[in-house]
């Protein structure tokens, strides 16, 4: 009889467990994959001593970036985030968008700068990091927001949701077992 009842719960534990590891395994997965592509993000071409000298400091990539998004300059753009095969792609020319200002560094030293359209009063916020000597752009992809720290503004909230709304779910199931074996009990008496 213990056996059995073994036997039945057995499923229904490997189940419970996976649900509530399923947030961390993500988690793992999307580490994981970050770090591996990380290895191969960057082009060394745009890594060599000229690079380095003309984007020594975050002003002058932040100044650059201006003319690149006002021209829709694809080239300037790769040089200014370094990605390899020119992963990085400007979507159009904006013509009247100026730098605004430098808003915040924050502990993982990215330099975070305001882009202003003065015809659409649309703010953009564009990132710059130093990487392997010199200063490049870094678009917001998922490299940015593990490397920034911010996925966890995402995956923190989800994860508490997703483990709540289990426990709900359990409290639920047992209320209704202990209901039900409640109802038999006394229609056995």
């Amino acid at each position: 009889m213990h056996e059995q009842n073994t036997m039945r719960w057995k499923p229904q534990l490997i189940i419970g467990i996976s649900l509530v590891l399923a947030p961390l395994i993500i988690a793992a997965i999307y580490i994981l994959v970050v770090n591996i592509h990380s290895l191969y993000r960057y082009d060394q071409v745009y890594f060599d001593a000229e690079y380095r000298e003309t984007y020594s400091s975050p002003g002058t990539v932040a100044i650059a970036l201006e003319q690149a998004l006002r021209n829709g300059d694809a080239q300037l753009y790769s040089e200014l985030t370094g990605l390899r095969g020119g992963k990085a792609r400007i979507v159009q020319p904006k013509p009247s968008i100026v730098l605004s200002i430098l808003i915040d560094v924050d502990d993982r030293d990215y330099f975070h700068y305001l882009y202003f359209d003065i015809n659409t009063y649309l703010r953009e916020t564009h990132y710059i990091k130093e990487v392997h000597g010199r200063w490049v752009a870094t678009p917001q992809d998922a490299y940015f927001y593990f490397d920034s720290g911010e996925w966890t503004t995402v995956f923190t909230p989800l994860a508490a949701i997703w483990w709540a709304v289990l426990t709900v779910v359990a409290l639920a199931i047992y209320v209704s077992r202990s209901a039900a074996r409640t109802r038999a009990s006394f229609g056995r008496a």
